[in-house]
């Protein structure tokens, strides 16, 4: 089914881009879902198919709050197709969303990281590309958000940072893996046929700004290489770079800092996954050892 028409009248609501990025993912996951387990069409789900789909959620890991999103999602969804009658009944109507429940972020383990680095294809446009964005999504905690929006210009690599634009400008420092990812990107792959937006950092195939769909469709792909029993999204990458840097002995005020978080508090949601590795930093740190 072609979203054209639910973008239109998702735009027509005055929701955000963002809001409206992540009903049009949740409505293709699910969608994608129907037809795998069913060979089901978006205009024939039941209620019990969304049930079962958001159990597959919640055993995936699933936070409460991204399962209520895709509740209110599908609920949007069933809506326009009632009103344009392609359904005679919403099947989401009835779904209540589950209580919030904090639960400790999801993350990648160090050598899960390592082991997604080796696999995209360095010989390629897209597997350079692909790099660049994994090392620096990880080593900065960047949002994918800010990662798409990121200029030519805002890149200093001699000087190994990165400039977000945005209400508070800040500087996020590129570490040797993200630096040289890339510099090789930039100077072997970035140059192919580009459209008049040429002056986005990473472009897709078509020579276009990168979407948040392009995103997780990368990421998506990289899983399924993993076989991960998680999800690999930007936000666990983003969770991935808070906890190993807590972890290796960073205060909380540097991570607030270096992800741009609102507050101190919003980077101590971090603190359950770390395993501090207590010996290493005291002997690092402390001045009389």
């Amino acid at each position: 089914m072609d979203n054209t028409f639910y973008k239109k009248y998702l735009s027509q609501r005055n929701l955000s881009e963002n809001t409206i990025s992540s009903y049009i993912y949740d409505i293709e996951s699910f969608k994608e879902y129907l037809h795998e387990e069913y060979g089901l069409r978006l205009n024939e789900a039941k209620k019990a198919h969304i049930l079962t789909y958001l159990v597959n959620l919640q055993k995936k890991g699933k936070s409460s709050s991204t399962i209520s999103r895709t509740i209110s999602a599908l609920k949007n969804f069933f809506d326009f197709l009632k009103n344009e009658k392609q359904i005679k009944d919403n099947p989401a109507i009835s779904i209540h969303s589950p209580k919030q429940i904090k639960k400790k972020p999801s993350i990648l383990t160090e050598e899960e990281i390592n082991q997604l680095m080796l696999l995209p294809d360095k010989n390629t446009f897209k597997g350079i590309r692909d790099l660049a964005m994994l090392e620096l999504m990880y080593s900065s905690g960047i949002k994918v958000s800010e990662l798409i929006n990121i200029k030519i210009h805002q890149t200093n690599l001699s000087a190994g940072i990165i400039s977000i634009e945005g209400d508070k400008e800040r500087i996020i420092p590129l570490n040797k893996y993200a630096k040289n990812a890339i510099e090789s990107y930039l100077n072997n792959f970035r140059n192919i046929k580009t459209t008049e937006d040429n002056e986005f950092l990473f472009i897709n195939i078509l020579g276009e700004p990168i979407s948040r769909q392009g995103i997780w469709k990368v990421l998506k792909s990289y899983e399924k290489k993993m076989n991960l029993k998680k999800e690999l999204s930007p936000q666990i990458l983003r969770n991935s770079f808070a906890v190993h840097l807590l972890s290796n002995g960073a205060d909380l005020g540097t991570v607030q800092e270096l992800m741009g978080l609102n507050s101190l508090a919003a980077a101590q949601n971090y603190i359950d996954n770390v395993e501090f590795k207590s010996l290493e930093v005291f002997k690092k740190a402390f001045p009389r050892r």
